[in-house]
C-alpha cells in the first residue's frame, strides 16, 4: 500500500434508523437484533483497505444519538469530522424527511460542509418500504451526495457505504493540497 489516511466520521440520522447496527456490522461484522438506544455518542475504529486506490484508511466512526433531546450533547462530537453517513430508514418516511435537518446540523456545528453519503437503510424490509429508491437518489443528486441502499441486518452494501465515503474524503483532501 502506498498511502495511509486517518479520518473521523459521524453517523447521522434519526433514532432507530440503524446507525449503531450499521457501525457494528462494519466494525465487527455482527448484527445485534436487540435495539439499544445510543446515549450521547459511541465510537468504534476500523481499518479499511482500498486496493483500487492502494491505500489504507483508519476510520474513527462516531455514532451520534438520534433523539432530539441529545442535540446539545452531539454538538461537541462533530469536532474534527471529515465525513459522514447520513442514514434514513426506508420503512419510516419521517426519517427521510429529517435528513435535511441532520445535514444542516452537521454543517452548522462543523462550520463547513463535509462529504456525506446518503444511506437508505433497512432495504431488507422490502414489504414495509415507504421511501422509494428514486426519492433517495433525487435527494442525493440534488445535494451532491453519493447514494447507497443498505441493510445492516444482511450486510448488504455496508462496507461499500464506508468505502465510498473514504474515496470521497481522499478525493477531497487531494483537491485541497
Amino acid at each position: 500500500m502506498s498511502a495511509e489516511y486517518r479520518y473521523k466520521i459521524v453517523m447521522l440520522g434519526d433514532g432507530a434508523v440503524g446507525k449503531t447496527a450499521m457501525t457494528t456490522r462494519f466494525t465487527q461484522n455482527f448484527f445485534e437484533a436487540d435495539y439499544k438506544r445510543t446515549i450521547g455518542s459511541d465510537f468504534a475504529i476500523k481499518r479499511l483497505t482500498l486496493p483500487d486506490l492502494e491505500v489504507q484508511v483508519t476510520l474513527q466512526v462516531w455514532d451520534l444519538a438520534g433523539q432530539p433531546r441529545f442535540e446539545s450533547v452531539r454538538q461537541g462530537f462533530y469536532r474534527g469530522a471529515r465525513g459522514g453517513l447520513l442514514l434514513y430508514d426506508v420503512t419510516r418516511r419521517r426519517t427521510f424527511l429529517n435528513v435535511d435537518d441532520w445535514r444542516n446540523e452537521a454543517f452548522k456545528n462543523l462550520e463547513r460542509e463535509i462529504p456525506l453519503i446518503l444511506v437508505a437503510n433497512k432495504v431488507d424490509l422490502a414489504d414495509s418500504r415507504v421511501v422509494a429508491t428514486e426519492d433517495g437518489e433525487a435527494y442525493a443528486k440534488e445535494n451532491g451526495f453519493l447514494y447507497v441502499e443498505s441493510s445492516a441486518l444482511t450486510g448488504e452494501n455496508v462496507e461499500e457505504a464506508y468505502a465510498s465515503l473514504c474515496k470521497k474524503m481522499i478525493e477531497e483532501s487531494k483537491s485541497l493540497s
